[in-house]
Formats: structure tokens, C-alpha cells, sequence
């Protein structure tokens, strides 16, 4: 627990998108570590506070590794419901709508219809 403690806080203050983007992929590989009994509320909220992000890169690293939570993570499930019409319609290979699904899915819970929009650029 200590070191995802730590990827968290790296993620809040690292200088540069990429290295907060790095913390947050690494957040994501030590949440696959850990086993439903050692998930708490409060590590969900902790890191479901840092899907505030401004760059997608690393609110996808954030979602993923709440989605590697699986059903004990279901508290954030209704921020990632809110974020996904948005997310949506970045354009990009990878954005953070592909990580939502994939949460969402891991959470036991019913996919959203797609919505209608036009593709935005991603900034950040």
C-alpha cells in the first residue's frame, strides 16, 4: 500500500504531464497487485479524487487502475458514467473513454449507449 500511497501523491504533484502520466500507468500496474479484500473506500477515493486531472493520459492510467479494482470499486463508477460522454468524443488512438468501458465492465456494471457527438481534439 505504501508504494501506490506514493504513486498517488506523484501523481498529484509530478511537474509534467508525462511524468504524471508515468505515475498514474504505474498506479494502474500496483492496483492489478492487490486483491478485492485489501481495497478500501478510502483508496478508491483517494485515487477516484484524481480523475479531476486535465490531461486525459492521465486520467486513463487513473480509470484503468480503478477498473483493476474490479467491483470494490463501484463508488467511482458514477463519476466515470459523467465522464463518459465527454471522453467520448476526444479524438485519439487511445483516450480515457476506452478506459471507462473497461472500468465499468471490471465493476459488474451495464455499458451506457454511446453517445452522438463530434470528435474533440485531446489537449494535454
Amino acid at each position: 500500500m505504501k508504494q501506490i500511497e506514493a504513486a498517488i501523491a506523484k501523481v498529484r504533484s509530478d511537474k509534467t504531464v508525462d511524468a504524471r502520466t508515468g505515475a498514474a500507468e504505474h498506479l494502474a500496474s500496483l492496483t492489478k497487485k492487490i486483491s478485492g479484500k485489501e481495497v478500501t473506500e478510502g483508496l478508491v477515493t483517494d485515487i477516484a479524487s484524481l480523475l479531476d486531472s486535465p490531461d486525459d493520459s492521465v486520467r486513463y492510467w487513473v480509470i484503468i487502475a480503478l477498473g483493476n479494482l474490479g467491483p470494490a470499486a463501484k463508488s467511482a463508477a458514477p463519476k466515470l458514467e459523467e465522464m463518459l460522454p465527454k471522453a467520448a468524443c476526444l479524438s485519439g488512438v487511445i483516450t480515457s473513454a476506452s478506459g471507462i468501458r473497461y472500468a465499468l465492465i471490471e465493476m459488474g456494471l451495464k455499458l451506457p449507449p454511446p453517445p452522438k457527438c463530434e470528435p474533440i481534439p485531446i489537449a494535454g
